[in-house]
């Protein structure tokens, strides 16, 4: 009996530190492009067989790499970073493509339609989505709106504060277009219900004003001050958690680039204090890496995907693809990695075998 737990305790450090290096690919290793088929249509120009059948591979390369593109994005990314997909990896998808094989085509009607195989470098476009923060808010932080009113009328503090607060706490600024919506800035009230239907966390309400403390026209320098206040609410509840307020100064040749600074100064400050209490009042949940290897294609990894995030959990996202491995960001309310692996293994339907399991990774192997 002692031999065997003693021999469980040796092995399982052993099956962790496997969990946390294993599969981690090299630097400079390229992934192997997937196969993607696709379909594509266009206009049929029936002078201009060769233009009709150019714009439809067009469509269908776009095609194939949009779902790709879109295995690393979640409902919310999707919806808010379409124009950027759009006008930035999908303006080019020759960069992501190593080659593609046309397997039907023809004229349908005033449409010309083609079936394509393709292939497709997903590792390099998963990358791209996370260098251009297409991919969702980062994991374990709270997807913040924030609302500044300012006098005089600009961003100077805002830009400030969202600069500062983001940097050093996890209150996440969002780019919400409500925020930027006159009409709805009218009461608070107006704007939770505004935060709550763009799917935001916490809304920050913001008022800053600066003003001239001193007689610059005998100096031919312009000292002012800023007043600034935030309101910091939890969007779910609508309750009020905390008030602060700030004073910046500054002083410059310009009264307007006085006020100004002024107005940059006081949300530097505000932001490093509303940091360290909001932190405070907000629990940060454990983030866990889920990594599965044995993969077979996007299809396996697209049913992978959709079984994962039919667990309910707070958020889930997949982070990388490589070579038949897929690793998923998933937040819990708490870090139980053995409640998580039980949950993962019970909503199975593809075989997945636990191969180790740390408080921060759960490693799993597919069957194939």
């Amino acid at each position: 009996m002692f031999m065997g737990n003693f021999r469980k305790i040796i092995l399982w450090p052993v099956i962790l530190a496997c969990c946390g290096c294993a599969h981690a690919p090299a630097r400079n290793q390229v992934s192997q492009p997937e196969i993607i088929i696709s379909e594509g249509l266009a206009g049929f120009n029936v002078k201009d067989l060769a233009a009709s059948r150019t714009a439809a591979v067009l469509d269908a390369q776009k095609n194939a790499l949009r779902r790709a593109a879109e295995l690393f994005m979640d409902d919310v990314s999707r919806a808010e970073n379409f124009a950027a997909l759009e006008s930035g990896p999908l303006k080019n998808p020759q960069n992501y493509l190593v080659k593609h094989k046309i397997m039907s085509e023809g004229a349908e009607g005033a449409s010309y339609r083609v079936t394509l195989r393709t292939w497709v470098l997903v590792g390099k476009i998963a990358a791209d989505i996370r260098g251009l923060s297409l991919s969702g808010g980062q994991e374990g932080r709270l997807r913040t709106a924030l609302v500044s009113r300012e006098n005089p009328e600009g961003a100077a503090f805002a830009a400030a504060f969202s600069d500062a607060l983001s940097r050093r706490s996890l209150l996440e600024i969002g780019n919400f277009p409500f925020t930027k919506d006159k009409s709805v800035n009218g009461s608070d009230d107006a704007l939770l219900a505004a935060s709550s239907a763009s799917g935001a966390d916490v809304l920050i309400t913001a008022a800053a004003s600066a003003y001239a403390s001193g007689a610059g026209l005998n100096t031919g320098f312009y000292p002012s001050r800023a007043d600034a206040s935030v309101k910091i609410y939890e969007v779910r509840s609508g309750k009020l958690l905390l008030e602060l307020s700030r004073q910046g100064s500054a002083i410059d040749s310009s009264q307007g680039a006085s006020f100004a600074k002024a107005l940059a100064t006081a949300g530097e400050l505000l932001a490093q204090e509303t940091a360290v209490k909001a932190d405070r009042l907000f629990k940060t949940d454990a983030v866990i890496r889920i990594r599965v290897s044995g993969l077979d294609g996007l299809d396996s990894l697209e049913k992978l995907k959709n079984q994962l995030f039919s667990l309910g959990l707070k958020k889930m996202r997949l982070d990388k693809y490589f070579s038949g491995e897929a690793v998923f960001l998933a937040v819990t309310p708490r870090s139980d990695p053995q409640e998580l692996a039980s949950a993962i293994l019970r909503a199975d339907t593809m075989g997945l075998e636990l191969e180790g399991a740390s408080p921060q990774e759960l490693l799993f192997t597919a069957a194939r």
